[in-house]
């Protein structure tokens, strides 16, 4: 449609229009009323066109606006590249890559084991992605939100292992893979720096030089992770990075009288029946 705001008044005395004058001129005093009526209705019908053309150029510019936000919204949903550096070649050492288990647990915050980051735990984890759990998800509630998960990030390893019976190499090895893989998790800076100085503690402890000293040392990690993680959920968490003796101290009794007990056991003759 054209637009109709640079349309002329028809000239309603030429002899095109005769017909329609005469036909009026009944109705009318004069022929200069017939004219002033004819300018009038068309008038009229004008401004009625002039002002819909208006409305659609709007509605026009309207939806055009709609769609052009439309499809950039869609842009940016779209997934993106990053670029890289061109100078820049491969380091000398690949990070392992830990399960979707262990790493949805990292995103959210929760204790998980050690033998996650590990190179068995890792291989484990290889395996396990290109089993058939990668085509099967699951349901999962986040912030009270649902959503849809692959298996392989909901279940646990039946492979686990818990932190007290790594061996003590492992341990050494897979804190500075979980280290990694925290703070790219995003966790706090304090809470990363908090765990790196709590590890360091540990392998410098005088109970390293003990006859149970790494059980010992594994022990309380485990334990003490553990109580750290669910005091965070509730608010109330301690400094991990500062080592309690005391509790270290129980906790080598408990290795050694676990010890002495596996001993005595192992020392005890079968009993026979009659």
């Amino acid at each position: 449609m054209a637009d109709p705001s640079n349309e002329v008044c028809p000239d309603f005395t030429s002899v095109f229009y005769r017909l329609i004058r005469e036909a009026l001129l009944a109705n009318a005093e004069n022929e200069q009323q017939v004219l002033d009526n004819l300018v009038q209705m068309w008038t009229a019908e004008h401004v009625q066109r002039v002002a819909a053309w208006t409305e659609r150029q709007h509605l026009e510019i309207l939806l055009a606006d709609e769609a052009e936000e439309v499809c950039l919204a869609q842009e940016k949903k779209k997934p993106k590249m990053n670029d890289f550096d061109d100078e820049v070649e491969v380091g000398n050492v690949i990070i392992p890559r830990p399960s979707q288990y262990a790493i949805l647990k990292l995103k959210n915050f929760e204790f998980i084991e050690f033998w996650y980051f590990s190179p068995e735990g890792c291989r484990d984890a290889a395996k396990s992605s290109s089993s058939t759990m990668e085509d099967t998800f699951g349901i999962l509630k986040v912030d009270d939100v649902l959503t849809m998960r692959p298996i392989a990030a909901l279940k646990q390893s039946r492979n686990v292992v818990n932190d007290c019976d790594l061996s003590i190499s492992d341990f050494f090895c897979t804190k500075n893979n979980f280290l990694i893989h925290i703070e790219q998790a995003s966790w706090p800076k304090k809470h990363v720096n908090a765990l790196a100085e709590f590890f360091w503690h540990l392998e410098n402890h005088p109970i390293c030089n003990c006859h149970h000293g790494d059980a010992v040392m594994l022990l309380y990690t485990h334990r003490v992770q553990q109580s750290w993680h669910d005091d965070l959920k509730r608010g109330l968490a301690f400094n991990i990075s500062k080592v309690n003796d005391t509790l270290m101290n129980a906790f080598n009794e408990e290795v050694v009288d676990q010890r002495r007990d596996d001993m005595l056991h192992k020392a005890s003759p079968p009993a026979y029946s009659q």
